[in-house]
């Protein structure tokens, strides 16, 4: 599993060729894969990817989620369950994380949280950013939703997307805080087979992100060595 995981981790930060491409008759770039099965590299609706909705319901961190770790380089940061997720070692060594996450009871349960010090205009920027840096680096990509929701009184971007790459299906949702200083994300994922079934757990963590003074070295914990899970793609401009 552990090797597994390993390969696995390069493909977010490179443009995915295992995959053949092709083009239908209209001109619509298709994926195929090795079982004989195909897919549009964009299922995205145009809508869907031009949308932001407003979500009028308030969200708050869930009430076990009682664990803060502080931002590095911003003021933000993120509730969690220590009994349910763990701190792990996942040999990341790229400057937009803070923390890399896995859950206790699955070890397919991943999440990251991330900021970065620079000067992103709006939500809706990051939402760009967000699918241009996804569609470059992986097969196919499918944005599912996304809207802005008010979370521990402070506003931010959801966003639910899917994704392939090398012929698995990962399937991500995802916190975007933006203030003076920059942005911050807590994004949650898994394999495409067992998100439905994980979907209330992945969202509860990523209800955790929340503004709060960035950490003093006093406040970093040491971290758990655990196996290497496949990040989610980062925001590159």
């Amino acid at each position: 599993m552990k090797k597994y995981l390993l390969l696995i981790l390069t493909v977010f930060f490179i443009s995915a060729n295992s995959q053949i491409k092709a083009l239908t008759e209209d001109g619509k770039e298709i994926i195929l894969f090795d079982n004989k099965t195909w897919k549009f590299v964009n299922e995205s609706d145009e809508k869907t990817l031009a949308e932001i909705k407003d979500n009028d319901k308030i969200f708050e961190k869930s009430k076990d989620a009682t664990f803060l770790m502080k931002s590095k380089k911003m003021n933000s940061g993120i509730y969690f369950n220590p009994k349910k997720w763990k701190i792990v070692n996942g040999g990341l060594t790229s400057p937009f994380i803070d923390y890399v996450f896995n859950n206790v009871s699955d070890p397919n349960l991943f999440a990251i949280s991330g900021s970065e010090n620079a000067p992103v205009q709006t939500l809706k920027n990051i939402k760009d950013i967000v699918i241009a840096s996804v569609q470059r680096n992986t097969d196919y990509f499918r944005l599912k939703e996304s809207e802005y929701r008010t979370i521990n009184n402070i506003k931010v971007l959801y966003m639910n997307y899917a994704a392939n790459t090398k012929g698995i299906d990962f399937e991500y949702v995802g916190n975007y805080y933006l203030n003076s200083e920059g942005y911050s994300s807590v994004t949650a994922y898994t394999f495409g087979n067992k998100y439905e079934e994980n979907k209330i757990e992945l969202e509860n963590f990523i209800n955790g992100i929340t503004k709060t003074e960035k950490s003093t070295k006093s406040d970093i914990v040491e971290e758990v060595i655990y196996t290497n899970p496949p990040p989610p793609p980062m925001i590159k401009k």
